[in-house]
Formats: structure tokens, sequence, C-alpha cells
């Protein structure tokens, strides 16, 4: 059960997500935030920050707002950059945000006695966030990872990233963090509730 600071944590995470969001977007990230408070996480918003989801200490996921409008000129730099790496570029002026979701195993394959769907399978592959590189860690160019037996050569540090993902999306989402937690799980050696 959450904390008074953990719950006041919240509220500010609730509140960045009012301020720069709007219509679908503010919807659908509704949806991530209902499922976060209950899905057993903990978070934490740094001065300055972007909102981190943790699951039994472990980073699995953040939240990136827009938080300025940018111009035509900037907005085509960035979409050539993401494209360029063979991302799917959406931005809304003044209603942006990026899910960050981070897998923590080095290949991301399927433990013994879990099973897992095709559809995620495919959905997970589909959008492993291939590096830009944005600066952000210090792997320029990305890493080697495999994701359920695809090989990526230049996957980002936290392999997948969602631009808007509407309202599909998220449930698919919610689908691959709950597997994400199976995986923490089983490697903390603790009873799993794998999909």
């Amino acid at each position: 059960m959450p904390g008074n600071k953990d719950i006041f944590v919240f509220q500010q995470i609730e509140r960045e997500t009012q301020t720069y969001l709007k219509g679908e977007q503010l919807k659908v990230a509704r949806m991530f935030l209902d499922y976060i408070k209950t899905s057993g996480r903990t978070w934490l918003l740094e001065e300055g920050g972007h909102p981190e989801f943790y699951y039994k200490g472990e980073l699995t996921s953040l939240v990136a707002f827009a938080k300025t409008v940018m111009d035509e000129e900037e907005t085509g730099r960035l979409r050539a950059l993401v494209e360029g790496a063979g991302n799917r570029f959406v931005y809304e002026p003044g209603s942006s945000w990026n899910l960050c979701c981070w897998q923590h195993d080095d290949d991301i394959a399927v433990p013994p006695g879990f099973s897992v769907d095709e559809g995620l399978i495919a959905f997970a592959q589909s959008h492993v966030w291939k590096c830009i590189p944005c600066g952000g860690c210090d792997a320029p160019g990305g890493l080697r990872r495999e994701v359920f037996g695809k090989t990526f050569d230049n996957a980002c540090c936290n392999v997948y990233q969602f631009a808007n993902p509407d309202e599909g999306m998220m449930k698919d989402i919610i689908r691959l963090m709950e597997w994400e937690k199976s995986i923490i799980d089983h490697a903390k050696g603790e009873p799993t509730g794998a999909l």
C-alpha cells in the first residue's frame, strides 16, 4: 500500500499529465496511470525529471512529456532522426508523450514453464526502439538485443518506446509490462504471474 509521500508524488505525476496532455492522449495516459496504481509498482518524480516507475526496485518505465511546442523546423529535424533510424514518429503539438519501457533480460526469451502468445511477441518485436542516438546513455549506436528470438543490433537501452500510444496499443503495452513483472519475479526467484 503506497504511503502518504508516494500518494503525493503520484498526484504530482497526475497533475503533470493533465498539464501537458489533452483529448485522446490524456485519456490513454490515464489508462496507463490507472494500471500503474494497481500493478505493484512504485514511482519517482524528481524536480525537472521524468516520472519513473519501478517494480521491486527495478526501473521498468518512464514517461517523457513534450513540455514545449516544437516549431516546424525542429519537428522536421526530429522526424528525420527518428524515422531515419526506423522508428515511428508521432507528434501532436501541445499534447505529446513518450512511454519508455525497459526489459531487463539481455536475451528476452520465454523462461522454462512460461508461455506467451504470438500476438504479444509480434507486438514486442515491432516496437523495439532503434537508437537515434539521443546522447541519453553511453551506448551510441545502440545495443545488440534479442527479443523473443529476433536480434536487433541497434536497440535503445530501454528497448521499447511508444510515441502517443492509442488505446489499443496501451492494452498491449500493459500486457508487455505484466510480462516484465514476471521476468523480474523469475529473476528474483519469486512466484510469478506468468502470462
